[in-house]
């Protein structure tokens, strides 16, 4: 079934919803408390991923949960869910051609299916009633990710082959030309252009670009290294993360050499993938990104004496190693 809501039948709804509020408002001698006043606005903010099924959690006689959406809603099609209320667990109210569309559940403990046409895609909602932990608001396409909930959604981040992250990084070095001659390989890609210094000791870290991969729910970043010595800096190439808000995201896959030569500017690409848990990140490519990797130096200087003298002929036979396997890499490619 499809929804497009007449005025009239969205103004009984209005009313009946706010004649529920009032009288369950009137049924409390004194002010909610604090905890109280949280538990009828819980909040959620998702980001849009195609593909993935959202839990939301309906509320039933304290109110309504709002669903928005960055912008006009296609349509909007349900199972056990309709505009009357009517041999249904669920009722919706949605005018056409609004971002945003409210549902209340009819029923306890009762579970319902909506699929949102959005952008020309297709995003599912799983609805669930709950008392405790119902939303009065849930945002699509937040950028911060914020949420006062845990698992909040049903499907997991596919499973991307060590190949593909490097195909992934291989599209991201010719971005330029791929969108001018091939711009359908890019579909489900999201790009940022970044100024971003990180001044260190002895070298600079610059984040050049950030581009996000949809399906892969993969975020590759293009960094520019910069030695401000006459000595060559080692750092290790498998040791680069990415922090974002209270996270942090450690490498999947990584493109670098490992040395910064003297006085130079070399360049380096890593990705990172789901996250530690093996759910979906969705970041966005336009976060507010802290990028970190770990030189040899500061490496050593964490060690005890003893180690790190074993550490220091370890690293020196393995950076002769590794730099011979970055060459044939690059002579491959």
């Amino acid at each position: 079934m499809k929804y497009y809501v007449s005025g009239s039948l969205w103004s009984k709804f209005t009313a009946m919803l706010f004649v529920c509020v009032v009288s369950a408002m009137s049924s409390f001698a004194g002010e909610p408390s604090q905890s109280e006043i949280r538990r009828r606005n819980q909040y959620v903010e998702y980001h849009l991923a195609q593909g993935e099924i959202y839990k939301i959690y309906v509320k039933m006689n304290d109110g309504v949960t709002t669903v928005q959406f960055p912008s006009a809603i296609t349509e909007i099609a349900g199972k056990n869910i309709s505009v009357d209320g009517q041999n249904s667990d669920f009722q919706i109210a949605a005018r056409p051609g609004a971002y945003y569309f409210s549902v209340t559940a009819l029923s306890a403990g009762a579970t319902g299916t909506l699929t949102v046409n959005y952008n020309r895609q297709l995003y599912i909602l799983y609805l669930i009633q709950s008392d405790e932990k119902a939303y009065a608001s849930v945002v699509f396409g937040g950028t911060s990710g914020n949420r006062n909930h845990s698992s909040p959604v049903v499907s997991r981040t596919p499973e991307v082959t060590p190949a593909r992250l490097a195909s992934l990084i291989d599209i991201t070095r010719k971005y330029e030309i791929l969108k001018e001659a091939y711009p359908e390989i890019l579909a489900g890609t999201e790009r940022t252009e970044f100024q971003s210094r990180y001044r260190c000791v002895n070298y600079e870290l610059y984040l050049d670009e950030a581009v996000r991969f949809e399906d892969e729910d993969t975020v590759i970043f293009r960094l520019r290294l910069v030695n401000l010595t006459s000595e060559e800096i080692q750092y290790d190439r498998y040791s680069f993360s990415a922090y974002v808000g209270n996270r942090i995201y450690y490498m999947s896959i990584s493109d670098a050499s490992g040395i910064m030569p003297p006085n130079s500017q070399t360049y380096a690409w890593f990705g990172i993938t789901s996250t530690p848990y093996g759910g979906r990140n969705n970041l966005s490519s336009d976060n507010d990104w802290l990028i970190a990797l770990t030189t040899r130096e500061a490496h050593l200087n964490n060690l005890p004496p003893a180690s790190k003298a074993i550490q220091e002929e370890k690293e020196s036979s393995k950076v002769a190693s590794d730099m011979q396997e970055y060459e044939n890499e690059e002579i491959q490619k």
